[in-house]
């Protein structure tokens, strides 16, 4: 295994890699995803600017994603889709891993994030795999037993989910959207969130994720029903492969919650907003645009949408919860916070994407790239 021999505080540069998919009909929300991703990379990543970026793109790009992408220096490669089981599309971010490596380690992103601040004080986590664990699990606990004795492995031990972490209601749990009633949300089997994942690039990751999603598909029966978290999802994969890896004498992390926010801690308000560097979107960003053109106006449309529409819906499923706990004034608090704060960030994806795809050149990040500052 690679050690590093620089000091702990050193900054050490990693590949960015992010996968859109313009194969499909959804290329318009595809095209409006990248376009917020590097909007906010040259207005938010500060130092890591400078760190090797990389677009593998699922089909060729559109032209204004080309034009951005060069603006940030990136590299664009334009690859197939990775079918890695018939008729689903999972496995497609593992076309990200075949971009030409320009450092020791890496970080894969999903598509749909947005950069809010410098990704490099990321580089201190030194040679270990890291990821977040997921708000909650999806799988029950018979399902990872069929898992882990089908792979010929222990059955590892329990972390805590994100929602117990956050504080967060745990019920009613259908409500909520939770899928495991098997008290896994209080203390889960692993289980990580496959949107930002750091590793090095010498453990392996790839390839055995991977194949991990074939072997932990292929123990359960498609036929006898379609399990979408099990069938048609990377997370079961990458759980079990970060156990390997662990086995073989890897460091696993806990990925700090600042690379990876989601909805959960706009409303919990841990971490505060101007701690985040990476705001992971999830569900159904931006898709409100269907195949409308991408446009100013249909990305403050959709942005708006979706921070002060579908974000606010989901906090107000969390107050519900708060209430039936007896906690009335932190339901209180926290919807006020949780809104203030998905405004805000709507506000700096806005502010970005206005700024940086009108090339304007008021600004100061454009300016200071200019100069080659």
């Amino acid at each position: 295994m690679a050690t590093s021999s620089q000091p702990a505080d050193a900054v050490r540069p990693f590949d960015v890699i992010t996968v859109p998919d313009f194969s499909t009909g959804s290329k318009s929300v595809f095209e409006a995803r990248t376009l917020v991703f590097l909007a906010t990379w040259l207005e938010h990543a500060g130092l890591s600017r400078q760190f090797p970026l990389h677009l593998a793109c699922i089909g060729a790009p559109p032209s204004r994603i080309r034009h951005l992408a060069e603006r940030c220096h990136a590299s664009v490669t334009v690859h197939e889709p990775l079918a890695l089981r018939r008729n689903h599309h999972v496995g497609n971010k593992f076309r990200g891993l075949e971009v030409e490596p320009r450092t020791d380690r890496f970080l894969l992103l999903d598509v749909d994030v947005a950069i809010l601040s410098d990704l490099a004080p990321l580089s201190r986590l030194g040679d270990c795999v890291a990821a977040c664990p997921d708000d909650a699990p999806n799988l029950t606990l018979a399902d990872w037993r069929r898992i882990y004795d089908g792979l010929g492995l222990p059955l590892p031990a329990m972390i805590t989910p994100l929602v117990r972490e956050l504080d967060l209601p745990r019920r009613p749990r259908r409500m909520m959207g939770y899928e495991a009633g098997d008290g896994q949300l209080d203390a889960m089997i692993p289980y990580y969130n496959g949107g930002v994942v750091f590793a090095p690039w010498a453990c392996g990751l790839r390839s055995l994720w991977e194949r991990n999603i074939v072997r932990v598909a292929d123990l359960f029966d498609e036929t006898a029903g379609f399990r979408k978290w099990i069938h048609a999802s990377d997370q079961a994969a990458l759980a079990v492969s970060l156990a390997m890896l662990q086995r073989d004498g890897w460091t696993v992390e806990r990925l700090p919650d600042i690379y990876n926010a989601r909805w959960q801690h706009l409303y919990a308000g841990r971490p505060r907003l101007d701690e985040i560097a990476v705001l992971h979107c999830c569900w159904n960003f931006l898709d409100s645009i269907g195949r409308d053109p991408v446009t100013p106006a249909t990305m403050t449309a959709a942005l708006n949408r979706f921070f002060l529409g579908k974000v606010e819906h989901r906090f107000q499923k969390l107050v519900f919860g708060d209430l039936l706990r007896l906690r009335p004034l932190q339901a209180m608090a926290r919807w006020r916070q949780g809104r203030r704060n998905a405004a805000a960030a709507c506000a700096l994806i806005d502010r970005a994407c206005r700024m940086h795809l009108a090339g304007d050149s008021r600004s100061p990040v454009v300016e200071a790239l200019a100069s080659g500052a």
